[in-house]
């Protein structure tokens, strides 16, 4: 009884023992799993963080993993494309820019012709006789003309012009005032004026320049109208007059004055009756 008693204690003690063993290994088991899953899992952690930041390190050539062999080559490989890049275009620029040949600056032609037109202002008398001292007086007229011009600084110049003038006059004979033997005759001429001039100064292709002309005219009247007593048809048609012109270029405006003189009389029967003229014309050339 005894014998059997101790055998169940020691059975029992055996048991005991083992469940203890076997559970102590059971933890160390699962203690060991868990270190070896979290070794894993850190290691795993650790080396897509390393990879990241490998990356990382590797486009922003960050100087803390330099040491790592792949990130040294790129960023030593960066700086070498840059390099090469800059060199290369700088090369190329400085090639294109040698290349170029400078072309030579074209010479305009002096410009030998040119036309134009122009609208003034005239003063127009009759020459008349005097009286007492008292010569007739000038009005106020206007003028409207076109023109070609040719040649170097010796020119020659063509126009046509349409020309307005009003003068008093003195027509001889007696009466009791000055007034009775005074007048006014408004006439209308289309005139061919030719000259021929020097440029005494002017710009390398003659565009700008001072102008000194002389010519004649040819007159031919249109119509006209008197206060006094003499029939239009004593006005003569179809004279000639001597020309004088200073005339001024600047660039493609001209400013012109003009000085007509009449040589023969310009009323039949009327002795002195020359027609002079002084004008000015602003206009424009091309």
């Amino acid at each position: 009884m005894i014998m059997k008693r101790s055998s169940t204690m020691l059975a029992l003690c055996l048991l005991g023992t083992w469940s203890g063993f076997a559970q102590t290994m059971s933890s160390d088991t699962t203690r060991v799993q868990s270190n070896t899953t979290t070794t894993t899992i850190n290691q795993t952690g650790t080396d897509t963080t390393y990879r990241s930041n490998s990356g990382n390190n590797t486009m922003n050539n960050s100087s803390a993993t330099s040491t790592s062999p792949s990130n040294s080559s790129s960023y030593s490989t960066t700086p070498n494309t840059s390099g090469s890049y800059s060199s290369s275009s700088t090369r190329s620029s400085t090639t294109d820019y040698s290349s170029r040949e400078r072309r030579p600056r074209a010479d305009k032609p002096y410009k030998a012709f040119t036309g134009g037109f122009y609208v003034g202002a005239n003063t127009t008398r009759y020459r008349g006789e005097d009286i007492d001292g008292d010569n007739p007086s000038g009005r106020l007229g206007y003028q409207v003309g076109a023109f070609v011009r040719g040649g170097g600084r010796l020119y020659g110049q063509l126009g046509v012009e349409y020309f307005a003038s009003s003068s008093n006059y003195f027509r001889p004979g007696d009466g009791a005032s000055l007034e009775d033997i005074s007048g006014r005759i408004n006439t209308k001429w289309l005139q061919v004026p030719v000259l021929v001039g020097v440029k005494l100064a002017q710009s390398e292709r003659g565009i700008s320049a001072v102008r000194l002309g002389v010519g004649a005219e040819y007159a031919n009247r249109l119509s006209s109208s008197n206060t006094i007593d003499i029939d239009n048809d004593e006005i003569k048609s179809g004279t000639f007059l001597g020309l004088a012109n200073l005339g001024f270029d600047i660039g493609p405006v001209l400013i012109d004055i003009m000085y007509h003189h009449g040589f023969s009389d310009a009323i039949e029967g009327f002795n002195d009756s020359q027609r002079r003229s002084l004008g000015v014309n602003v206009g424009f050339k091309f």
